[in-house]
């Protein structure tokens, strides 16, 4: 799946409107191994937790760019009514030739009862909370165990931030408002902290039938698993 123009359209569309580098950094990677890893005939996407800021990336534009013009689907899925009109307007916006489903909903309920199984999930609904990570991975696993046995093989799946024993976090408290009130700095000691924590370990078992995917898992860094299914 060649994906290097969609990424230079995205990239172009964050930078205009004052989003992360770290984001684009990740497209970046995720690209490489669509391109080398990817070989199924259409890109069936699914993003949990929808994709509505352009200062966090906005990252499910960039999956929905490559469905525009590869054919497929594109799903996303929110609990919040707000985020999910916010997502709306951007997918509007940006793509507005691109049938976008949108669903308000729990995403684990939602990834049980699909009707038609992707080959990409992108799971980013639960906030991660750095002083209190569990809730948010043990969401990721239960999101992934919904759909993993259905997806076919040689699908992918991406689990948002993730960050490896060894980083640093620099960890901010915000008002109402969403100005900071302070920083703290958060070692991370166990082997990894992030909404796939669960994810990650599970598929370094000898009787996982997923396996991580890319040399991008570096510490320091904010980290998206990838995983494919064999």
């Amino acid at each position: 799946m060649k994906t290097k123009k969609y990424l230079d359209e995205y990239e172009k569309i964050v930078r205009d409107f004052g989003g992360r580098e770290d984001r684009i950094q990740q497209a970046r990677i995720l690209s490489e191994v669509l391109e080398k890893h990817f070989k199924l005939d259409s890109f069936k996407v699914i993003e949990t937790g929808a994709s509505q800021d352009f200062k966090d990336g906005c990252f499910g534009l960039y999956l929905a760019k490559i469905v525009q013009n590869e054919g497929g689907f594109f799903q996303t899925v929110d609990i919040d009514s707000l985020i999910l009109n916010r997502s709306r307007e951007i997918y509007s916006r940006f793509l507005p030739d691109l049938e976008v489903s949108y669903f308000l909903s729990d995403s684990v309920d939602f990834l049980k009862n699909l009707p038609e199984a992707p080959n990409f999930i992108h799971l980013d609904s639960w906030d991660l909370n750095m002083k209190n990570p569990v809730p948010s991975m043990l969401h990721g696993w239960l999101e992934f165990d919904a759909i993993k046995d259905r997806m076919p093989s040689g699908s992918i799946c991406v689990v948002d931030d993730n960050f490896l024993k060894g980083t640093v976090v620099y960890w901010n408290y915000l008002d109402p408002q969403g100005e900071v009130l302070g920083t703290e700095e958060i070692h991370v000691e166990y082997d990894i902290i992030g909404k796939g924590s669960l994810i990650y370990h599970w598929a370094q078992k000898d009787d996982s039938d997923w396996n991580l995917v890319g040399d991008h898992y570096e510490i320091g860094k904010n980290v998206k698993l990838i995983l494919q299914k064999r």
